[in-house]
């Protein structure tokens, strides 16, 4: 190694300073072994952080009690108070959670009972109308609203009102028997129908709702719903029971129909009690109430398969247009029943008083005139036919006219003649 190296090494920095070469005293050495002194906080910021924190969890604890805790305790009270009736005291204690937390919506219906209790009906109104901007699904509140428009004299409101409680509560039979009220006092005869039908079915293992549903559609002037809610009442009642069977009757009375089985009309069936087919001691049975006026042997008219065909015909109440009968037996059976009595009618009021009319155009299959000025008109479905001479008031009335029962399209005297049947002198 030369010389100049030997003296580079020589003059290196060391990496650490040797203790003998710091330049500090004994002392100054145990001082920065020690840690530094920390200087003392002032009793005074404890005490005030102290009272900040107990400030802070105080207040707190107070605003919570007052918007949570005491709300709810009044609401408890309250409710307890409605139970036993105090409801102004009850009133009072809502109105107290409402101040305090106007948010408790749920609270609103309560308050609305309360008012009306207290004889308060318009912020009984006020405070259902509210409560319903937040509960939209709410029967009940929309029963309870509609019942106070009924009380205040609104009926179109009160009917908007049970409608809508109506139609989200569909099996509560009270709110359709409500419904069916409010369109009434409105007029609304249909909606009012409507609602007394629903709860018609709804009540139907109650006799006594369902015939007093029947009554109401009867005073609506409903005869044929009447008619039928009383036929589902007949079919619940009691066999000693005849209520029911009176509302059916007077129902079809109103409608025009026959009140009774005796004058129903059943083409290609029977005419009242007689039945096509019956024996002839079927037929005195049925016609015990009266005597056989006339019995005539005869051959059947025309030009038909059964032309000459013997037949025997019993007469009742001859001479009487209200009440003759014709019964045409052939083989002692019931082959044809006639009348010219305009008491009978079917079962949707055709018969002889109104056949002619426009409106039973749609029953009637044909209308033909016969060669001797008989008009000839044959039901839809057949087995009834009525004839018509001497009409008037274009075609609207006749002088006479008869009706029969029949099997078949067509009666057995292929319909060229008035009387029908030609008889043997």
């Amino acid at each position: 190694m030369s010389s100049d190296n030997r003296d580079r090494e020589t003059i290196e920095c060391p990496d650490i300073v040797p203790e003998e070469q710091k330049g500090m005293t004994a002392e100054e050495l145990e001082w920065i072994a020690k840690d530094p002194p920390k200087p003392r906080v002032p009793r005074y910021v404890f005490v005030a952080a102290a009272l900040l924190l107990a400030a802070a969890f105080g207040g707190g604890g107070y605003w919570y009690y007052r918007t949570n805790v005491l709300p709810e305790k009044y609401n408890q009270r309250a409710e307890a108070l409605m139970k036993e009736k105090n409801f102004a005291q009850a009133e009072e204690l809502y109105e107290k959670i409402i101040k305090i937390r106007p948010e408790r919506k749920d609270v609103l219906f309560n308050m609305a009972v309360c008012c009306e209790e207290n004889g308060d009906a318009e912020s009984a109104i006020k405070y259902c109308e509210e409560h319903l901007k937040s509960a939209k699904n709410d029967a009940r509140a929309m029963a309870r609203l509609a019942w106070l428009y009924m009380k205040s004299g609104n009926y179109e409101k009160a009917l908007h009102r049970f409608r809508e409680a109506a139609k989200h509560d569909k099996k509560n039979e009270e709110l359709w028997r409500m419904t069916a009220e409010a369109a009434k006092k409105t007029g609304d005869v249909k909606t009012a129908a409507e609602a007394l039908l629903q709860r018609a079915k709804l009540c139907a293992g109650d006799v006594d709702k369902v015939l007093a549903c029947g009554k109401e559609l009867l005073t609506l002037g409903n005869y044929k719903d009447a008619a039928d809610v009383f036929a589902a009442a007949a079919a619940k009642s009691a066999p000693d029971d005849n209520r029911a069977l009176h509302g059916i009757k007077a129902a079809r009375a109103m409608l025009g129909l026959p009140t009774e089985e005796k004058y129903i009309i059943r083409p290609g069936r029977s005419l009242g009690l007689i039945r096509i087919g019956a024996a002839k001691s079927e037929v005195r049975e049925a016609m015990n109430w009266a005597p056989v006026d006339e019995k005539i042997f005869a051959k059947i008219g025309g030009s038909s398969i059964m032309s000459q065909q013997p037949v025997e015909i019993w007469v009742y109440g001859k001479g009487d247009r209200s009440r003759e009968l014709r019964i045409i037996f052939t083989d002692d059976k019931v082959c044809e029943i006639e009348t010219a009595s305009p008491m009978y009618k079917t079962d949707d009021g055709l018969g002889l008083s109104n056949f002619l009319l426009p409106k039973s155009a749609g029953k009637i299959k044909w209308k033909r005139a016969a060669e001797n000025g008989v008009l000839v008109s044959a039901v839809k479905g057949g087995g009834l036919t009525f004839f018509a001479s001497g009409l008037k008031n274009d075609d609207a009335e006749a002088e006479q006219s008869r009706l029969r029962v029949h099997k078949g399209e067509t009666s057995i005297d292929n319909l060229n003649g008035f009387p029908l049947l030609h008889f043997d002198d």
